[in-house]
């Protein structure tokens, strides 16, 4: 007499894809995600996604690319001033879409490899537009590092600590309207973002007349 095997059935092993493990790395925070945890997002076992990616970095330089993909390129014909307003633009919508991926481009030196035919399309876009070779890596490199940071900023405002309060609610307890400083909604948004764009844009300006 065959004696029945208790318990559940394991069935076939759960199959998913990298782009399934990279969604689920997104959807934890590239910034914060673990291999264990895209494994239980997944459900299955850690060492199934280490077939796929050997370490955490790899699996974040994924992630990377992936976020890449989402940028569009401006249309032809625009100004170069309007090519960097479009590139702020894309930048920071890619930046709201996943969140973390602004201070891990900052962690991750290599992290514009992986828009190097993006790069590359702006650039010469840029120089068609009337700026220089040198000159239009500078100004996107100009726009797209200011535009990380006062995400990081903005991003920063916006979270809750343990005490359940905003970073911006942290602020306004410790300001008062005689300082240098007060807040005002516009910080949660995009902060000072387009002025600050628009202030690269009339340097790079001056700089093209001289």
């Amino acid at each position: 007499m065959v004696t029945p095997r208790l318990g559940r059935k394991t069935g076939p092993k759960p199959k998913f894809t990298s782009e399934d493990a990279v969604m689920a790395a997104l959807h934890l925070g590239i910034d914060r995600f673990t291999i264990a945890g895209v494994a239980t997002q997944l459900g299955v076992a850690t060492s199934a996604v280490y077939r796929l990616f050997d370490s955490r970095d790899a699996l974040v330089h994924a992630c990377l690319a992936y976020a890449g993909r989402s940028m569009t390129p401006p249309p032809d014909g625009l100004s170069w001033q309007d090519i960097l307003r479009h590139t702020a633009e894309e930048v920071w919508a890619c930046c709201e879409k996943y969140p973390g991926l602004d201070i891990t481009i900052f962690q991750f030196p290599s992290a514009f490899t992986h828009i190097e035919d993006y790069l590359r399309n702006i650039v010469n876009q840029l120089v068609k537009a009337g700026l220089g070779q040198e000159q239009a890596a500078f100004a996107f490199d100009f726009i797209g590092d200011t535009t990380i940071a006062c995400h990081i900023g903005v991003a920063a405002l916006r979270q809750v600590g343990d005490d359940g309060r905003t970073g911006i609610e942290v602020v306004r307890d410790r300001t008062t309207h005689t300082s240098i400083f007060v807040p005002d909604p516009s910080w949660t948004d995009r902060g000072t973002l387009d002025r600050k764009v628009e202030f690269i844009i009339r340097g790079m300006e001056k700089e093209v007349e001289d």
